[in-house]
């Protein structure tokens, strides 16, 4: 893909680099760049020009083997393509990377950007940059890395320009030192945005997010045209597992439930969209918030669907709740308790209350909404006595008729506790076999324990039979669950992460069988028709 901008004058341009999947996964979510998205209405709002080049989402069918590991795809624009859509006259590239897993190639990438373009200023940000900038800074050519939450950030660069003496003002930046590029300037972090109803809205004209329909592979269930969504930002808790304390710190902040149904309503009238999956970290905490919510949703009379399909706080969901949920057109809601042991929970400081979870389940059922349920098994001090407990929760939950579960095994992420501790005793050394490792940790066998007494052996085995144990219930006492994926498979119909699942499974092997007959080469890509 050439560059086609005509060589104008462009103050910033942001890549969402392609995606990197192992092809031993059974997901490959893609989702449009709402963290570029957002970063982009806020910069120019203040005066500033700014392209996306969104690698994903400007070749969605393209696929091609990733050069540097056999074992790996990448889907979107080539590297080479992603370096030639870049405006020449650009001030300062911005590149994101929020998935360690997706590193080794986010970093050819960088590195590629700068070999053609040597005297431009290149940022990057995001999750994985900001859990592990020195290692980030170590590898590239960056001249900064944003640290956690961006916008006020960025447009601080901006203002500044290449005057590197003002950067070390800017709060959430690191970047070389001007007398010695070995050395970092690593600047205090920025407080939090509290008035998040000042932000604009997404700025979606610089991409097309419905390009993602032609995916059908969302994070949630794909009902309709899909649109990502944030009604809050951050979470007050700090689980020793979740990154989000490093990327976002404890702060939680929700927006007016009238300004998240108006920017539904402009999506709606704008993309057609007619559904709606949120992103947040942590949706619903507060009753009074996410009543009103549905309340304004309700008074609009929208044709559309919505969902929270990454988990969320049960405490504010009682049976009053549920009801405006399934009657404002919440069609699907994740819990994530992560354990069936309260021992574990006080472990890995995930303040729930196992018993006040399932009351929002029995309520959540109650009005016919899709539950899907998170554990995680594999926490360095669990014992067996703490897995068999729950074994016993996740029955439970399928007598009680939950639709689906997770059954992870523990990926320490960076910047987490749980990493952190275990790259101290040695256990963890980040380098690209653990990156690579990360990528297949969504496989149904890429297993490893970090757990002394649980063998990797043993922890696939244990993740299976959980699995085995809750479909194997839940088909017997709900066979009408059983059907229904049957059923969903032939018709293309996507009601929870089974169907989603499924279809991305059966779609993704015609991908790999259609590269290993076209070519032999793996450096070779193809666009599937």
């Amino acid at each position: 893909m050439k560059n086609n901008k005509n060589g104008r004058d462009l103050d910033l341009t942001l890549i969402h680099p392609p995606a990197l999947m192992a092809k031993s996964n059974y997901s490959t979510i893609t989702q449009p760049p709402l963290g570029l998205a957002y970063l982009s209405a806020v910069v120019m709002e203040k005066g500033y020009t700014v392209e996306v080049v969104d690698a994903v989402g400007e070749a969605i069918d393209h696929f091609e083997n990733w050069n540097e590991n056999d074992d790996f795809i990448i889907q979107g624009l080539s590297i080479n393509d992603v370096v030639e859509s870049i405006n020449p006259k650009t001030d300062f590239i911005g590149i994101t990377c929020m998935f360690t897993h997706s590193w080794p190639m986010v970093r050819q990438l960088i590195n590629r950007i700068r070999e053609e373009f040597p005297e431009k200023l290149i940022i990057g940000g995001g999750e994985h940059i900001t859990s592990m900038y020195e290692l980030v800074m170590r590898e590239t050519l960056l001249d900064g890395c944003v640290l956690g939450e961006g916008e006020e950030t960025l447009l601080e660069i901006l203002n500044a320009g290449a005057n590197l003496g003002k950067w070390t003002d800017i709060k959430g930046l690191c970047f070389r030192s001007s007398d010695n590029d070995s050395s970092l300037v690593v600047n205090p972090r920025r407080d939090r945005i509290r008035a998040v109803d000042d932000i604009p809205w997404p700025k979606w004209e610089l991409m097309n997010p419905m390009k993602y329909l032609d995916s059908k592979v969302y994070i949630g269930p794909s009902t309709g045209r899909t649109m990502p969504m944030l009604a809050t930002r951050g979470c007050p808790y700090q689980c020793t597992f979740c990154s989000s304390p490093t990327m976002w710190t404890t702060q939680y902040w929700t927006r007016s439930p009238k300004d998240v149904v108006d920017e539904m309503v402009y999506y709606y009238e704008k993309y057609d969209a007619t559904e709606f999956q949120f992103q947040d970290l942590t949706a619903i905490i507060k009753k009074k918030w996410i009543v009103k919510f549905c309340q304004e949703l309700i008074s609009r009379n929208l044709n559309i669907t919505w969902q929270i399909p990454v988990g969320t706080r049960s405490e504010a969901i009682d049976q009053e709740v549920a009801d405006l949920l399934i009657k404002s057109g919440c069609s699907y809601i994740q819990y994530a308790p992560e354990s069936g042991s309260t021992r574990i929970l006080q472990v890995i400081k995930k303040k729930v209350n196992l018993d006040n979870l399932m009351a929002s389940v029995d309520a959540t059922l109650g009005s016919s909404m899709q539950v899907c349920v998170l554990l995680i098994i594999g926490f360095p001090d669990e014992t067996p006595e703490d897995i068999a407990t729950t074994f016993r929760f996740i029955r439970r939950l399928a007598l009680k008729g939950v639709h689906e579960i997770a059954v992870s095994c523990l990926v320490p992420l960076p910047g987490t506790a749980i990493f952190n501790d275990l790259k101290k005793d040695g256990y963890i050394i980040l380098n690209d076999d653990y990156c690579y490792w990360m990528a297949g940790a969504t496989s149904l066998t890429t297993v490893k324990s970090w757990n002394p007494e649980i063998s990797d052996n043993r922890l696939r085995f244990l993740k299976l039979w959980g699995l085995m144990q809750f479909y194997l219930l839940s088909w017997i006492f709900h066979p009408s669950h059983a059907l229904s994926i049957v059923r969903n498979l032939f018709t293309g119909k996507q009601e929870n992460k089974v169907d989603r699942v499924l279809r991305e499974f059966i779609e993704k092997a015609r991908i790999l069988k259609y590269l290993k007959k076209q070519h032999s080469d793996t450096t070779v890509s193809t666009t599937i028709e």
